[in-house]
């Protein structure tokens, strides 16, 4: 059951819709199983109580043991015994780690709840859905993709291709375990078989040495013998033809260093045979207090440059899900989501997100589906009352999420990471009416480690709202982020347009003019009509001030747009905003090059990074319509030092920074080649530099990275991609950055909501400030340009709205302005519950009908906040 069972039989009790549940043999909802407070959903009247039922546990075949206060469930009776099969490696007060020597898998015992996590599915050997090949797979630590000289993609698993083989070795580390996977068919070397030898030294040196004629006849059969030259060439032997080969020639006193003479004689420098794939690729696991930290460092991997690795999957089984568990798994898709374990969603494609978003440096030829971008490097399992985090904290930039639920190709749902360790594309050459595509791989790939570090949790913390909390605590002590101060009303973010370009024609030829939208004095204006009808609080993101307007030209100068006032009436806006304890954000783009190729960054194929809209209808890129230039991250720094020297005379204490929180992307030039994984660590020092500089510091999209330098993050993401294998929304990105930052999500006047009033609910559920986005002129103005987009954003049409809303929610969002998220829940269909951790509850009704929740009456499209 997907969660929701509808039952017409008037009011029911909670004990007694469980027993049924279970009487049916049906399991029990999420909702009923991820924690200590469960809501019930009595049809009959329309109401929603709250009970607890943390004792209450699933359908399922496993025991439960105790935990303190809790129950939790316990392993089954086929992973008891495979750890018995396991030998133990290390411990601390926290955590057992175990390893098979016969399999390298691993499992790891937390001794809080006794609770064991397994690399691999125990009983996948009677999975009766998964082919040998998957069968394979699920007894693999690591899965290979890699390329051949054609560019085509080709695949190893660690079990087949090196665990099967005898190909590995695990050593003790510090506190761990390391183990070292040959993949793929690894010749044994021979050193006294010459690869070249000349006829006469084969005759003396060899064959006369030979006791008998069949001896001779087989020695010569494994050369071939150049006629013309009169030299003999070893063939492609097999590795156990080779021993018999090497071992013959050490009976006859025919040496490596014979061998070594022959060879330099007749100039064979390498081994002239290709011996097809083969890949050295460490693992290690290692105990760092309660977590697992798996890490593979990349400067270790070994490849022939012929097969160069496209990527990586790091554990794909681990903590795999089988069809008896309930729960979810949880994507940082946008905001987040969830996938119910064994969804029977068969027909839709597995989940596989980048995070950080694509790389801007990947020629995309055809976009259909535009997705919302992944924030952060995180994801998480939750079965019965048990879950694990994983967040990849090396080589995240490189790092994509992979997730897809059992029944499809086998019976186990997985949540896992995945790496890109070579990037590819084709370079087209065209002659005449003839095309061919020949394959460009970088040259230059990332030589750091790529890291999972695992969390577990269990019992009331076992759901994504225990998931985030745990996030929140690795985030607060990797960044030393502080606090929120205390403010009795939340703020109300604005964004306002400056000037544009657009297109006229003066005596029929076309020109440039520099348009405006909002100039410095209107935006005072409107900023001072804000505070007349009592909102205080305002944060001002301008967009479109300097160079030009919204697309502006390089920041490595900066001059205000004449067109709104000019320098002058700026640094009136800026002392206004001083003198009114307004914040004030003007915005910049330094990633994104509107005008000029010059520093542009480079595809795989050499040309520079041209950005394109696409075409709505064939989804094809549209070379009619231009949108910007990447910049180099090699010349990023400079950029930003040029801008500061400059920005610096305003004496502005803040910025908005339109594109270094939002994207992130490559450069693959030849002489100065900058892997995405080195471009964000470009961009968290530009940033901290930025920071230094204006002490408040706005960013768009929010990439967790920045976090270190960020005052306030606009644009959050407030939804997933809703994508088909995805089951619910949740807002797990606020529920894990809450208490630290100001966040905002899109503005409410362009959100695509059915009724105007979901997005004040929305603001309400994840604590986010309300966020318009206006300007002063005519609607008009934009019309028949490039910025058709902005039509309706005429501020006139929607103070009153934005007024009657801040008012209506700013005490409620100001009390909780500093307070974490402790739990998120889904109380029934269209009904969710945000806690806060001064007490704080808030209950959104975003049906059209009211309900009765916790004793309280909910209006429909309603809240009710109580519990401060």
């Amino acid at each position: 059951m997907s969660g929701k069972l509808k039952i017409s039989l008037g009011i029911l009790s909670a004990g007694m819709v469980i027993c049924g549940l279970i009487a049916l043999g049906m399991p029990e909802s999420d909702s009923m199983d991820h924690t200590a407070h469960q809501a019930v959903q009595e049809i009959g009247s329309n109401t929603i109580k709250m009970k607890s039922t943390q004792n209450v546990k699933t359908a399922s075949a496993s025991s439960t043991v105790g935990s303190g206060s809790e129950t939790v469930t316990a392993n089954t009776a086929e992973e008891q015994a495979a750890l018995q099969k396991m030998k133990l490696v290390t411990q601390n007060a926290s955590l057992m780690l175990y390893v098979n020597e016969e399999t390298a898998e691993i499992a790891v015992k937390d001794k809080r709840d006794g609770y064991i996590w397994f690399s691999n599915p125990a009983d996948r050997d009677q999975d009766p859905i998964a082919s040998p090949l998957y069968k394979s797979e699920m007894s693999a630590q690591l899965l290979v993709a890699y390329y051949n000289s054609k560019g085509q993609i080709n695949t190893f698993n660690s079990f087949d291709d090196s665990v099967n083989k005898k190909q590995f070795k695990i050593t003790n580390v510090d506190n761990g375990v390391k183990i070292v996977y040959q993949l793929g068919k690894i010749s044994k070397s021979f050193p006294n078989i010459p690869q070249k030898i000349s006829k006469q030294r084969f005759d003396e040196m060899i064959l006369s040495k030979l006791p008998d004629q069949d001896a001779r006849d087989s020695m010569t059969f494994k050369f071939k013998l150049d006629e013309q030259t009169q030299i003999y060439e070893v063939r492609k032997l097999k590795d156990f033809v080779a021993e018999e080969i090497s071992a013959k020639l050490t009976e006859i006193g025919y040496t490596n260093e014979e061998a070594a003479k022959d060879n330099a004689e007749n100039r064979v420098t390498e081994a002239a045979a290709d011996d097809g794939p083969q890949f050295t690729i460490p693992l290690e696991y290692v105990l760092d207090g309660d977590e697992l930290v798996a890490r593979v460092p990349s400067k270790e991997i070994q490849y022939a440059k012929t097969y160069p690795i496209a990527t990586l999957q790091v554990l794909k089984y681990f903590g795999a899900a089988d069809k008896n568990k309930q729960g979810y798994m949880f994507v940082p898709d946008g905001s987040g989501a969830l996938i119910h374990l064994n969804n029977n969603k068969k027909n839709t494609e597995a989940y596989d997100m980048p995070v950080y978003g694509p790389d801007g440096t990947f020629d995309v030829k055809e976009r259909i589906q535009t997705n919302e971008v992944t924030r952060m490097p995180v994801f998480g399992m939750k079965q019965n009352d048990h879950a694990m985090i994983g967040i990849i904290e090396a080589g995240d930039a490189l790092s994509s999420i992979t997730a897809d639920i059992g029944g499809r190709n086998d019976s186990y749902n997985t949540v896992a990471s995945k790496f890109s360790l070579v990037s590819m594309d084709f370079y087209t050459l065209t002659s005449g009416t003839k095309t061919s595509s020949v394959p460009m791989f970088q040259t230059k790939p990332y030589a750091g480690d790529y890291t999972v570090r695992y969390g577990f949790l269990s019992g009331s913390q076992s759901d994504y709202s225990g998931m985030a909390g745990a996030y929140r605590d690795y985030l607060v002590k990797k960044y030393d982020l502080k606090k929120l101060d205390a403010k009795p009303e939340a703020p109300m973010v604005l964004e306002v347009e400056g000037a544009f370009q657009k297109q006229k024609s003066f005596l029929g030829v076309p020109y440039q003019s520099t348009e405006s939208l909002t100039t410095f004095d209107e935006a005072r204006t409107l900023l001072s009509t804000l505070k007349e009808k009592g909102i205080q609080q305002v944060d001002l993101r301008y967009v479109g001030w300097f160079n030009g307007g919204i697309r502006h030209t390089s920041p490595t100068s900066v001059g205000a747009v004449g067109a709104l006032g000019g320098n002058g009436d700026f640094r009136k806006l800026v002392d206004y905003a001083k003198q009114e304890n307004i914040g004030l954000y003007p915005d910049v783009a330094f990633q994104e090059k509107y005008k000029g190729s010059s520093d542009a960054a480079t595809f795989l194929d050499g040309q520079n990074a041209r950005i394109y809209e696409y075409d709505p209808v064939m989804y094809v890129k549209d070379t009619l319509k231009f949108s910007h230039y990447l910049l180099s991250p090699a010349v990023l720094g400079q950029t930003v030092d040029r801008f500061a020297s400059k920005y610096a005379s305003y004496d502005v204490p803040g910025i908005s920074l339109r594109d270094l929180g939002n994207e992130l992307h490559s450069d693959f030039a030849k002489d100065q080649s900058v892997n995405r994984q080195e471009a964000q660590q470009i961009v968290v020092e530009q940033v901290g530099k930025l920071k230094q500089q204006t002490k408040n510091v706005m960013v768009d999209g929010g990439n967790v990275y920045t976090l270190p330098s960020v005052s306030m993050i606009v644009n959050a993401p407030i939804r997933s991609s809703q994508l088909n294998i995805t089951d619910e929304d949740i807002p797990f990105y606020q529920m894990a950055l809450h208490g630290y930052v100001d966040l905002a999500g899109e503005p409410m006047n362009v959100q695509n909501t059915i009724d105007p009033r979901i997005p004040l609910l929305r603001a309400l559920e994840t604590g986010s400030n309300l966020f318009y986005q206006w300007y002063a002129a005519d609607a008009s103005v934009v019309k028949d340009s490039d910025y058709n987009g902005l039509y309706g954003l005429h501020d006139q049409d929607w103070l009153d709205q934005a007024v009657t809303n801040y008012q209506e929610v700013k005490s409620h969002l100001g009390a909780v302005r500093h307070q974490t998220i402790t739990a998120h829940h889904k109380l029934a269909d269209g009904v969710v519950e945000t806690s806060y951790e001064n007490g704080t509850k808030v209950i959104i009704n975003y049906n059209n009908t009211p309900i009765q929740a916790e004793g309280h009456s909910i209006d429909g499209l309603g809240y009710w906040v109580g519990g401060e």
